[in-house]
């Protein structure tokens, strides 16, 4: 292809180590595949006369879009939905599968998007159009990893290079009290490098009272960010169209704290992102994730049902005040059609198969839209997308991953005295153990208390943010009765706890509100 093509610009989303005119060359002497391989979170859009290509990284985790007509020889493609929309033409309708997984799920699955005719562009993929033709290759890449030596060494040597490549001068971390930033806290430290220290929250919760320990111990800058309701009301219309309606409003913090840190523009930002990839994200139940595999089918099936189950957004009562179709993806048949699509995910195993539903849904879909809120604000990077790690971590057993032994393994290696903190929902309050225990999972193993810094619960029963859903009901009534909407203000209210199901409305309601804005 390449001895025709008129592809003369190239645009990345994301960070590589290239410059743009770096990767032409490169795309020029050694063809598309290249840039497959090369190191960074990316999608790459290349352009010429009437020739686009899009390309991006194994993970996928830069949320890039298209729409193709073959009819009428049209193909859009951009980051937001609403400007698709608007270059193809078309009106706004419902993918109601895709619906009910964001209901769900909090995410969507495979390459959709809320709109039937609109696709996520795939990780691992080469899309190419020209002459009115579309071709899509994708990769998957846990396919491609090849068997090797179970060896943690290697790679806690891989997550330690890739902290070391985009640190820069001044790199920023968030930290909290979990696993994943204190893994690259330790790596930064163990290469005498200080970064600025960034937690959400108040000082009664426990990410930041372990935060500030750990920063007072190593002399580190460390600012506590703290967010309010009026910060929520006033970049809401921004995030919704970042996210294009996909990530619900019970997460938009994370647009939020990095924004108000004030992160220099020549700084990275360190978050763990892809970090529980080492770890039994879930199912992290020790011996009896290992049970499962006995039959995996079987487990795999029942862990979707009792998940979906678990936390319903909407009532069993509440069902028949939904839009039908809606409806029918949360009814007990769109449960089970749900959790054996799930299953068939998981690709007939237990424990190895929840990690590639993380790796190939999860991370793509519910973080990509993370990461995309950071990026709008900061140099967002995070280790954890190193290929070497990852390729490290797929092949480590699961007694690695099951209570977070490799973390573990990981933080000790690297900077030991990292373990002398609390860890969140540890059995010892005053540090971190070196090896999870036995039965690490039962709550009676859980002797220290966690207190988040989550105050949705609260947010949801504010005058402001009740009368805002109350006033803008109507505009969600192609999905739910406005009486039922009403209703559910009132029960959270009462002191029932329908944060979930609020955020979700919420989320539905601002994604109208910029669609009607657009005049879509």
């Amino acid at each position: 292809m390449q001895n025709n093509t008129t592809i003369n610009r190239l645009r990345q989303i994301g960070y590589t180590n290239y410059s743009d005119q770096q990767l032409i060359d490169l795309f020029y002497s050694q063809g598309h595949q290249s840039l497959r391989d090369v190191g960074g979170e990316y999608i790459l859009i290349l352009e010429g006369d009437n020739e686009v290509a899009l390309i991006t990284s194994p993970v996928g985790a830069m949320h890039y879009y298209y729409f193709y007509d073959r009819n009428r020889n049209r193909f859009c493609h951009g980051d937001k939905i609403i400007d698709i929309l608007q270059q193809a033409s078309i009106p706004w309708q419902w993918d109601w599968s895709a619906l009910g997984d964001l209901c769900q799920l909090e995410n969507l699955t495979n390459n959709h998007t809320l709109h039937p005719a609109i696709k996520r562009v795939p990780p691992g993929a080469w899309i190419y159009y020209r002459n009115g033709q579309l071709n899509i290759d994708a990769k998957c890449y846990l396919d491609s990893i090849p068997p090797l030596r179970s060896d943690p060494n290697a790679a806690v040597e891989a997550m330690n290079q890739e902290v070391a490549t985009w640190s820069g001068n001044n790199p920023y971390l968030s930290l909290s009290g979990g696993f994943d930033s204190r893994v690259i806290l330790g790596s930064m430290l163990q290469q005498g490098i200080q970064p600025h220290l960034v937690t959400m929250g108040n000082d009664q919760c426990s990410d930041v009272r372990t935060a500030k320990a750990i920063a007072s111990k190593y002399s580190l800058a460390h600012d506590l960010i703290r967010i309010n309701i009026n910060d929520f009301f006033e970049y809401a219309p921004k995030i919704s169209r970042l996210t294009n309606g996909t990530k619900t409003a019970w997460h938009w913090h994370t647009y939020l704290y990095p924004l108000k840190a004030r992160i220099p523009t020549d700084s990275s930002f360190f978050v763990g992102t892809l970090g529980e990839f080492a770890r039994s994200y879930y199912f992290d139940k020790g011996q009896v994730g290992r049970l499962a595999e006995l039959n995996p089918s079987w487990a795999l099936h029942q862990f979707w049902n009792m998940k979906l189950i678990r936390h319903p957004t909407f009532l069993t009562n509440e069902l028949s005040s939904l839009n039908s179709q809606f409806a029918e993806q949360l009814s007990p048949a769109g449960i089970n059609s749900r959790a054996d699509r799930l299953t068939g995910y998981c690709k007939q195993q237990f424990l190895p198969g929840l990690t590639r539903y993380y790796f190939e849904q999860r991370v793509p879909n519910f973080y990509a839209n993370g990461i995309k809120m950071y990026m709008d604000s900061s140099q967002w990077r995070s280790p954890f997308h190193s290929r070497r790690w990852i390729d490290q971590i797929w092949n480590l057993p699961a007694s690695w991953k099951l209570g977070s032994n490799w973390h573990r393994f990981a933080i000790g290696k690297n900077m030991p005295y990292l373990l002398e903190f609390p860890e969140e929902n540890g059995f010892v309050r005053n540090r971190m153990l070196a090896k999870a225990p036995p039965l690490y999972w039962t709550s009676l193993m859980r002797r220290t208390p966690y207190i988040s810094y989550d105050l949705s619960s609260e947010w949801y029963r504010d005058p402001m943010l009740q009368d805002f859903i109350y006033a803008n009901r109507q505009s969600i009534d192609d999905l739910i009765d406005p009486s039922l909407v009403v209703s559910i203000l009132a029960n959270h209210k009462s002191g029932n706890d329908r944060t979930r199901t609020l955020a979700f409305l919420l989320t539905m309601i601002y994604w109208k509100l910029n669609l009607h804005q657009q005049n879509l």
